[in-house]
C-alpha cells in the first residue's frame, strides 16, 4: 500500500463540504435535544422522564459529531461559520470549543496512536505500570475495567482538560480559551434555571422549587450527561483499542499514515446504527483525512478498506467488546503487543526510549 497516494489522491475526492446540509443537520439535532429535556422535566411518570433522559444524552453525543466536523473545517467553507456552529454544537456537552479544538486537533489527530502523547483511550505501557504506585494502579486498573470504562472520558478528559482546563499545565489560558469557558459556564447555568423552571410550571404547584431544581438536574442534566460521557468513552475505546491495534513509541513528529491505520479500527456496526451515529465509525478513513465531511465517511471508508485489505476492521458485537476488555490491558512496545498485568513479573527490559512513568 501507498500510503501517501491512499491519502492525498483517493480519498480528497470525498473532502466536499455542504454547508446547508451540514447546518441542517445540526439544527434538526438540537431540535430533538431540546425536546427530549423538555420531556425530561415536565413528564409526569418516571420511565417517560427516563427515556427522554436517555434521548437527550443520545442527542448531546449526536450535536458533538456534528461539531466534530466543524472543529475540523469539513462543516463548511467558511471559518466564521464552523466556529460559531461549533461552539453552539459543544454547549451540551458543556466543552468550549477553542480547548476541544485544541485536544483533539493538535493532540489526538496530530499524534495519533503515540504513546505518552495521544489522549483517545492511550493504554499504560509495561513499564509504566511497573513503576506506577498502589493507587494509579487501581485506578488505570478501574478505567480499563468493563465497569470503569464509561467514565474514562468523564474523569481524564472532560473534567480537568474542558470544565476546569485553568487546573491542567497545558494548553495556555488564552483570551479566546477564557471566552469559550464562560460560554460554557453562562450556558451550564441557564440551563439549571430554565430547566427548573420548567419543571416547576409543569408541576402547576405540585413541587417545590427546590423539588423543580432536583428534577432538573437529575433528569435534564446529570443522567444525559452520564450517558454522553459513557458513549464518548466507548467511541474512544472500540475505535483505538484491539489485540491488532498498535501504539507506537512516542517521535514528537505528526503520525504517519501506517500509524493512523494501525492505530485506528474501523468498527462495523449495523448501518441503521452507524447512520444514527453519523458515520463517527467509520474512522480510519477520518484519521487519514479530516477534512472528509461525515455524509462522506462510509464512501471514504470503502476506499481505504479497499486499499488496506480490511485491516483493522471489526464487527462490534458484545463478545468482542468483553475481549477486548479482557486482553488489552497493558501495552508492550518492545513486542509491539497488548499484555496482561501479570507482565510486570517478568524481568524488565526497557528500551532507553521508553516514556517515564
Amino acid at each position: 500500500m501507498d500510503s501517501n497516494r491512499l491519502e492525498r489522491m483517493s480519498l480528497a475526492r470525498f473532502a466536499k463540504r455542504r454547508a446547508l446540509l451540514s447546518v441542517a443537520l445540526l439544527v434538526v439535532d438540537l431540535i430533538f435535544y431540546a425536546a427530549f429535556v423538555y420531556g425530561a422535566v415536565a413528564a409526569e411518570a418516571f420511565w417517560l422522564k427516563l427515556a427522554c433522559a436517555l434521548g437527550a444524552g443520545t442527542m448531546i453525543a449526536l450535536t458533538a459529531i456534528v461539531g466534530h466536523d466543524a472543529g475540523h473545517l469539513s462543516f463548511s467553507d467558511s471559518r466564521a461559520l464552523n466556529r460559531f456552529c461549533g461552539t453552539i454544537a459543544f454547549l451540551p456537552a458543556l466543552h468550549p470549543f477553542c480547548l476541544w479544538e485544541h485536544h483533539h486537533n493538535r493532540v489526538h489527530h496530530r499524534y495519533a496512536a503515540q504513546l505518552g502523547l495521544d489522549n483517545a483511550f492511550p493504554p499504560m505501557t509495561v513499564a509504566q505500570y511497573r513503576v506506577a504506585g498502589p493507587a494509579r494502579r487501581a485506578y488505570y486498573r478501574f478505567i480499563r475495567s468493563l465497569w470503569g470504562q464509561p467514565f474514562f472520558y468523564l474523569l481524564d478528559v472532560w473534567l480537568v482538560q474542558m470544565f476546569l482546563p485553568f487546573l491542567a499545565r497545558a494548553p495556555a489560558m488564552t483570551r479566546r480559551a477564557w471566552f469559550d469557558l464562560a460560554l460554557v459556564y453562562v450556558y451550564f447555568a441557564s440551563f439549571l434555571t430554565l430547566t427548573a423552571y420548567v419543571s416547576y410550571e409543569a408541576a402547576a404547584g405540585a413541587e417545590t422549587w427546590f423539588a423543580a431544581g432536583v428534577d432538573a438536574a437529575l433528569f435534564g442534566f446529570f443522567i444525559p450527561f452520564v450517558l454522553w460521557n459513557g458513549f464518548i468513552s466507548f467511541l474512544s475505546i472500540v475505535q483505538h483499542t484491539g489485540r491488532e491495534v498498535r501504539w507506537f513509541v512516542a517521535t514528537g513528529q505528526p503520525s504517519t499514515v501506517e500509524q493512523s491505520i494501525a492505530g485506528t479500527v474501523h468498527v462495523v456496526l449495523p448501518d441503521w446504527i452507524d447512520k444514527l451515529f453519523h458515520r463517527i465509525m467509520q474512522h480510519q478513513a477520518h484519521h487519514l483525512h479530516v477534512g472528509i465531511p461525515l455524509h462522506r465517511l462510509k464512501e471514504a471508508q470503502a476506499a481505504v478498506a479497499a486499499s488496506t485489505g480490511g485491516r483493522n476492521v471489526r464487527v462490534w458485537t458484545p463478545a468482542y467488546h468483553w475481549r477486548l476488555t479482557r486482553e488489552c490491558k497493558l501495552y508492550d512496545p518492545l513486542h509491539n503487543c497488548w499484555r496482561g498485568y501479570d507482565a510486570v513479573l517478568e524481568p524488565a527490559a526497557v528500551p532507553r526510549q521508553e516514556l517515564a512513568a
